[in-house]
């Protein structure tokens, strides 16, 4: 009798502890086309416009390390300015371990000014129950991957690219792009050139590379490859420094909807 007391006891006293400890990880960081970071403007300690990161997440008392002023808390969102160029995101929860965003394993090296970005968290317990309804795992992209089906094989290598569903593997990632970069995929080709950019998967930048494959995704008016294939002409990286090209690429991305785009006209 009382042991079996004892076992209850220890039973939830553990179960306790696993719902303190229970991990909480990003689901999806992107950058939209919302407005709200310049109707809501604020300025950091030099003047400059802010990124607003929009915080969605069902749990309360957050807080972040990088918050450029107050954080407004709406209803299962939190509003988040951070200094333009920022890399990371520090979110700290009650009496759990602190996450780190880091912005380049979504696939955005830094944010920008003016821009508005969505940062979607989840108790790791929700996204494993959601996942047996919706494409976000390699299991999911792996046969169609394997049987040569260009949309799965970029999908699969986001994944490693992300670290979502599986550990982080850029040179994984790298083998699928380009093997639906050569299906003609644009993201996938969009992708390669991003690895070749920031020597994701590569022992170094090749922004030859980079430059080769955005303007293969651009041609299929792929926006994000159109803007940064702007930032080489803008930059001279991988091609002659041309201010008048880099415009050029910069209003066919706006045209097709990248907002950050719209800022460099």
């Amino acid at each position: 009798m009382i042991k079996s007391k004892i076992a209850i006891i220890v039973s939830l006293l553990f179960l306790q502890l696993a719902g303190w400890t229970q991990n909480v990880i990003v689901k999806s960081f992107e950058s939209t086309t919302s407005v709200e970071a310049r109707t809501h403007k604020r300025l950091d300690s030099k003047g400059i416009p802010c990124a607003l990161i929009k915080v969605r997440c069902l749990l309360d008392g957050l807080s972040f390390k990088e918050a450029i002023g107050s954080v407004e808390n709406k209803t299962n969102e939190y509003w988040v300015f951070v200094p333009d160029e920022s890399e990371v995101l520090t979110v700290l929860l009650n009496k759990r371990h602190p996450i780190i965003v880091r912005f380049d394993d979504y696939g955005e090296k830094c944010v920008a000014t003016n821009v508005t970005y969505i940062l979607s968290l989840a108790e790791e317990n929700a996204v494993r129950i959601a996942s047996f309804s919706s494409k976000s795992v390699p299991s999911d992209f792996q046969n169609g991957a394997e049987a040569g089906k260009a949309e799965d094989q970029c999908n699969l290598g986001k994944c490693y690219y992300r670290g979502q569903g599986i550990p982080q593997n850029y040179y994984s990632a790298v083998a699928w792009f380009r093997k639906s970069a050569d299906q003609n995929w644009a993201e996938a080709q969009y992708y390669l050139g991003r690895s070749y950019y920031y020597g994701q998967g590569f022992p170094k930048p090749d922004y030859e590379q980079a430059v080769k494959w955005y303007e293969k995704a651009a041609k299929h008016n792929y926006a994000d490859a159109q803007y940064q294939l702007g930032l080489c002409y803008e930059k001279g990286k991988g091609v002659k420094q041309d201010m008048k090209m880099a415009r050029k690429w910069f209003e066919k991305a706006a045209k097709n909807g990248n907002d950050k785009a719209s800022l460099k006209l």
